[in-house]
């Protein structure tokens, strides 16, 4: 969904390799199917996110018709609506959460700063499956934070825009957070990656669209 479905492309092709050692012609067998994000925008902005599950849901038969044998949701924002999308949906999903927890598990951080939309911040699907499925003291972005981090998310990222300008604020937002006692920064939005960068932090960044597209590829070879 969005400029991210780019970066999930390049990542999982490029860790297939990494992984399987190969420097042949093989490649992962991937199938993409991308919803109108606008409908999306507008179900979460009325609350609807039984809207929100139903038309991914429906993205999800279509995978499943294709041939795949599971599937991922490249936003982290939709999760919201996952229990709809699982209980209407034929195929397995690998949760973006559980990746990324996997990642802060795995370096043995105990306090995650969380970035992310209102949305996220807000909301239970993430916070609150970091806390009770895998005991870690969560800190998310507040006050004039969540708002820049939020705003530059709809008004920019989302539309293939990337300023400077923007890319202080996020700095600003992250700083915030390690002053606050974050171990590590979890990017909790798959566009961000494509604005902060590990130097925009003074401690571990993870970045859930790598996490989750590494996460798919092993998945792929495990099974």
């Amino acid at each position: 969904m969005g400029p991210s479905s780019l970066v999930y492309y390049k990542a999982i092709n490029e860790y297939f390799k990494e992984r399987t050692s190969s420097d042949s012609l093989h490649t992962p067998k991937l199938v993409l199917t991308q919803t109108d994000f606008a409908f999306i925008e507008q179900a979460q902005k009325e609350g609807n996110w039984d809207e929100v599950g139903r038309l991914l849901a429906g993205e999800a038969a279509k995978l499943k018709a294709a041939g795949a044998d599971f599937f991922l949701l490249a936003c982290n924002t939709v999760h919201t609506a996952e229990e709809y999308i699982i209980s209407n949906s034929e195929l397995p999903m690998l949760h973006i959460v559980d990746a990324a927890a996997a990642k802060v598990v795995q370096c043995g951080y105990k306090t995650v700063g969380l970035l992310g939309s209102r949305y996220t911040m807000n909301g239970t699907y993430f916070v609150s499956r970091l806390r009770n499925k895998y005991s870690l003291n969560i800190l998310v972005i507040e006050g004039e934070h969540e708002n820049n981090v939020h705003n530059a998310l709809y008004q920019e990222l989302a539309k293939n825009i990337f300023l400077p300008e923007t890319r202080a604020k996020f700095k600003a937002a992250i700083d915030d957070l390690v002053a606050r006692g974050a171990e590590t920064i979890i990017l909790g939005c798959t566009e961000f990656g494509m604005l902060v960068q590990q130097e925009d932090s003074s401690v571990p960044i993870i970045d859930t669209s790598f996490a989750h597209a590494e996460a798919a590829v092993d998945f792929a070879l495990r099974d």
